[in-house]
């Protein structure tokens, strides 16, 4: 194989791992909540990483561009549970409802790598 087709070869099997999720975070009656963390994990077999994070803003808005290492196979979104990092969500919060891309989905929150995802999270009073 010559080395200009080496190279090339070598650039087409470069996968852009670069990942994009982003949404809203309302409470019931739509209104935007801000200050509620949002982490997206890497996946490795059985154990996770926090790849980034980010506090949802007073638009309820948020965002997080990662690029994923190889070493993962997924990526999650998670709104953590827990007073000392989450303690807006522990303290109001009990729960929430997801869609992903517009539609209601229960498969909640594995975005696919290299693309652009969208979860929008409904929170539940306590």
């Amino acid at each position: 194989m010559s080395f200009l087709a080496l190279l090339l070869n070598s650039c087409f099997l470069k996968q852009d791992r670069t990942t994009t999720v982003y949404g809203t975070i309302t409470d019931e009656r739509g209104q935007p909540v801000d200050s509620i963390l949002v982490l997206a994990k890497g996946r490795e077999w059985s154990k996770e990483t926090t790849l980034d994070q980010t506090f949802s803003n007073r638009s309820g808005e948020y965002e997080l561009l990662v690029d994923v290492p190889k070493k993962f196979d997924g990526v999650d979104v998670v709104i953590p549970f827990g007073s000392l990092t989450n303690p807006k969500f522990q303290s109001l919060y009990k729960d929430f409802r997801v869609t992903k891309d517009g539609q209601p989905t229960n498969n909640c929150c594995i975005a696919q790598i290299g693309e652009k995802t969208r979860y929008d999270f409904q929170l539940i009073a306590r």
